[in-house]
Formats: C-alpha cells, sequence, structure tokens
C-alpha cells in the first residue's frame, strides 16, 4: 500500500483549485462524458454560495466563504472574470442567474406569475375579446336601411318588376309602406288596365290546405305559389289565358271578375237576364246553361263572356247594369283574347268582335278558314297565342281513321291562314274551351313541336293519342280508361296538370 504524502504536501496538493470553466449558453445542449460530470458539479458549489459549505479533504476542512465580504470565495473568483456585460450584477443577481443555467435530468422550474396574470385551467373558458368600440379598427355593420331607398330608385325597380311579373310587383309592395308609396297602387286604376294582369300565370286543379287556396304556375318561368282566394267562396270559377278568373256566384247568378294576385275584384250584371223565356223555367239545369266557356277583353274597358249553354256571346264594362248581346245562336269556339282583342272561330272563319263608336258591337272576320269545319265529323279548331303570334290548330277526325293536325298562322293583316311546318321548338296543349303554348326549355319533360290533348270528351276517343309528334307525324297511346262514365285518370307529371287546365270544367269549391 503506498504512503501518504504529509499535510504540508496535501494543503499544496489541495490549494491549486483549478479555476472553473465558463458555465455553457442557455440555448446549448449538456455535454456528456467527464466534462458534464465536472459542470455539473461546479454548478451545484455556485447555487450553494449563499450558505457556507466545506469540502472535503485528507483531513483538514476549508470555508468557501468570506465573512468579511458575506461573498463565497468562489463568488469572488468568478467576479474577476465576468464579462463588462455582467460586472454589475450583485451577489443575489448571481445566485438568480446560477440558478437559470439548465441542469440535465433535472425539472424546469414554473416561470414566475407576473402580477394579474391568472393560472390557465384545462377545460375553462376562454376570455372574451374587447368589444367592437374598444378596437383600433372597428367593422362597419353589415346592414342597410332599405326602407330610405328612395323614391327614385325604388320606383325604377317598381317599374322593372311590373313590366316583367305583376306577382313580384305585389311582393314588392308588400314589403314596406315606403315602397307602396313610391309605386302605383292596383287599385286606383281599373281592373282591365292590362299592365296588372297576370298574363303567364294560370291557375292549377286542386286546392291546397284549405278549400280556398289555389295554386297558380309561371308558364314562362315553371314557378308555382300557392294564393288564397276567400273570394271564391260559393261560386263557380272559370279561369282565362289571361290570368283573371271568371265567378259565377250559384244562387244569384252574379258574375264577377277577380284578378287573384291584386285582389281586384268588378261586380258584373247577373247573367240571367241573357236568359230566355224557356231557359228561365229550366231551373234545374241553370248551372249548365250559364257555363262560361270563354272570357276575355274585347277593348281597353270591355270585357266578352261566353255562354256555352245558351250559345250566347255577350260584352260589358265594369259598372254597366245590362249586358250587351253580340251573338246568340252560333256555335263558337273556342273563345280567347289576344293582343287585347276578343277572337273566336265558327265553320269558316275566325272572328274578332268589334266594338268601334260608329257601330254596335259586332263579329267581324279576322281570317278565313283554309277549309270549312265538319260539325257532323266533330272537326275541331284551336286558337293559341304562340309567342305573340295567333296560332290556328286545325283537327280533323276523318271518322274512324287516325286523326289529322293541321298548324295556321293567323295573318290579321292579309285576312289569311298561313299554313306553318312545327311549332317553332314550343308545344301546344288544347282543350275544346283553352289552349294553352309552352316552351320545352321550361319544362324539360315536354316534347317540342308537339300537341298534348286534354281531357274533354270529344278529346278522349279510342284514337285520340297524345302527345302528337307534328316533325315526324307519329303520336303515343295515352293510359286512361272510363268507368261508369269516370275518367279514371289523375294528375301525375306537369303534363297532365297543363292538360287539364284546358280542359273544360268549373271550379266546384265546397263551402266550409
Amino acid at each position: 500500500m503506498p504512503k501518504l504524502a504529509s499535510s504540508s504536501k496535501q494543503v499544496k496538493l489541495i490549494s491549486p483549485y483549478r479555476r472553473p470553466k465558463k458555465p455553457p449558453a442557455l440555448d446549448c445542449p449538456p455535454c456528456s462524458g467527464s466534462s458534464s460530470h465536472r459542470i455539473s458539479r461546479r454548478i451545484h458549489e455556485l447555487r450553494a454560495c449563499s450558505t457556507a459549505r466545506t469540502v472535503p479533504s485528507l483531513g483538514a476542512k476549508r470555508t468557501l466563504h468570506d465573512p468579511a465580504s458575506g461573498l463565497s470565495w468562489i463568488q469572488i473568483r468568478s467576479r474577476r472574470r465576468k464579462p463588462e456585460s455582467e460586472s454589475k450584477l450583485g451577489g443575489d443577481d448571481l445566485c438568480c442567474f446560477s440558478s437559470q443555467i439548465p441542469i440535465w435530468g433535472a425539472k424546469r422550474p414554473r416561470s414566475a406569475l407576473r402580477s394579474g396574470q391568472q393560472i390557465p385551467i384545462w377545460g375553462a373558458r376562454r376570455p372574451r375579446s374587447a368589444p367592437i368600440s374598444n378596437r383600433l379598427l372597428p367593422v362597419q355593420p353589415r346592414w342597410r336601411d332599405w326602407t330610405g331607398l328612395g323614391d327614385g330608385p325604388a320606383g325604377l325597380i317598381a317599374e322593372c318588376l311590373l313590366a316583367d311579373d305583376v306577382a313580384d310587383y305585389m311582393s314588392f309592395r308588400a314589403v314596406c309602406r315606403p315602397w307602396r308609396l313610391c309605386s302605383t297602387d292596383p287599385r286606383v286604376h281599373g281592373i282591365l288596365d292590362r299592365r296588372f294582369h297576370p298574363h303567364q300565370w294560370i291557375m292549377l286543379r286542386g286546392t291546397g290546405r284549405t278549400p280556398y287556396r289555389r295554386r297558380f304556375m309561371n308558364v314562362s318561368t315553371g314557378h308555382c305559389r300557392y294564393v288564397d282566394l276567400p273570394e271564391l267562396r260559393g261560386h263557380d270559377v272559370f279561369p282565362t289565358t289571361e290570368g283573371l278568373l271568371v265567378l259565377l256566384e250559384r244562387t244569384t247568378y252574379v258574375v264577377r271578375l277577380l284578378n287573384p294576385f291584386t285582389r281586384q275584384a268588378a261586380d258584373l250584371p247577373p247573367a240571367t237576364a241573357l236568359l230566355s223565356k224557356s231557359d228561365m223555367v229550366r231551373t234545374d239545369i241553370r248551372n249548365l246553361l250559364l257555363k262560361v266557356s270563354g272570357a276575355g277583353l274585347a277593348n281597353d274597358s270591355t270585357i266578352a263572356v261566353y255562354f256555352r249553354g245558351i250559345k250566347t256571346l255577350a260584352i260589358v264594362k265594369p259598372g254597366d247594369v245590362h249586358w250587351t248581346v253580340v251573338d246568340r245562336g252560333r256555335w263558337l269556339l273556342p273563345a280567347t283574347s289576344f293582343a287585347g282583342r276578343f277572337y273566336c272561330a265558327t265553320t269558316g272563319a275566325v272572328m274578332v268582335v268589334e266594338t268601334s263608336a260608329d257601330h254596335p258591337p259586332r263579329l267581324a272576320v279576322a281570317a278565313k278558314l283554309t277549309r270549312p269545319l265538319s260539325m257532323m265529323m266533330m272537326d275541331t279548331v284551336h286558337l293559341v297565342n304562340s309567342e305573340g303570334e295567333l296560332i290556328l290548330v286545325d283537327r280533323q277526325r276523318n271518322g274512324n281513321n287516325n286523326r289529322k293536325y293541321d298548324v295556321y298562322r293567323v295573318d290579321l293583316d292579309a285576312r289569311a291562314t298561313v299554313p306553318i311546318r312545327g311549332l317553332g321548338g314550343r308545344a301546344v296543349f288544347m282543350g275544346i274551351e283553352l289552349a294553352l303554348s309552352v316552351s320545352p326549355s321550361v319544362f324539360p319533360s315536354i316534347s317540342a313541336d308537339a300537341i298534348y290533348l286534354g281531357f274533354d270528351r270529344l278529346l278522349t276517343g279510342r284514337l285520340d293519342n297524345s302527345p302528337i309528334h307534328l316533325m315526324d307525324g307519329t303520336a303515343e297511346p295515352r293510359q286512361f280508361e272510363y268507368r261508369s262514365n269516370i275518367l279514371l285518370y289523375g294528375p301525375r307529371g306537369v303534363d297532365d296538370y297543363l292538360s287539364w287546365f284546358v280542359t273544360g270544367y268549373r271550379d266546384y269549391s265546397e263551402d266550409t
């Protein structure tokens, strides 16, 4: 065993204490090996700078602090090698600085809380942001007072809506009082003012959830609207191609004219004034005698109505006491309004109602037919407004053979009918009393250049197929049957609804 050196030699071996190395930077990872062990040892000695500790030696003890200055010997030695940026740090600052030196494997101490700072709690709600008034750039509100739009812009919008669709115009007026003040009130004008007529709207069959709710369809857009019409109570209803409704009171037989969207109404004289003495006795079938089969404008202030049961065409102005008979005793089908005038067809010509001031109202020839109709063979003609042109469809039964359909354009200037091929890409729905032209671009399920028949008795024969394709002459069979004089066929597609619209009927609304 080797011998130990003397105590003086031991002191010499211990006294030349190695200068501690500069502590590593805070963002540097700890070193590994013996160097890491020596650094950790120095850090522990620095953290114990404020307490008196002894270093174990071979039989001797030495304090590591100076009683006069209160600093440890290591702190004094560290002051000599500190850089100028740290020379102003005191003893307490040094201890704080030494406590921030990372130790490998030790837990990171929690940072001290600032004044007023709260400890975040898991699951707690995040504090709300400052209100808009306290922000640097306040956000402008996303709303506008449209009621103060002004008479100029609001009036221009109202005029555009009225020129396009009276239904949208009435919705515009229903928004607020300022908008109603800058638009024209339909009630100020008469019910025969064509600007407020729903030309593109038709009333479909069936009711809504209430007995007097009806569904209307815009044939130019395909949109539908439900309208509550309590005015229908106790009335039979006949729809016109102009969108107006002709009402016949069931007990007094007073005729009324109704605009379903503006709710304007006008009372006309009772239809019983048109009955003959022999017809007055037949009270059991009076409803059938006074059935309306056609109605429309004869001029800007006169309306014409055709009563099929008594074969009478009469005109009247709102406010008149009596009807003015234009024609009696002739079969006039169909009867419709076109460009503000009333047209109908006889066996040999297309007729128009003339209402000049110099002559009494009468029927005048508007255009001659290419061939006379055969009432014995039950041939029919149908007038329809197709994109601003008056079209006539000639339907020939030819006995038990297949049906034949010819299409003509009514030339009012030349007073003649001009044959045409097809319908210009449109489709025509026609019944005995009404006819309607629609565009397949609005209703894709409808074929172009095709004729769809209604469900009138004269149009539901065994050979009356529908639709009829005019370009190739083909036709599709219809799926329906009669049982006990009841047609077992209900509306299914849009073509069926339109076929039911042109079918002659009265709207029998049950009173509740």
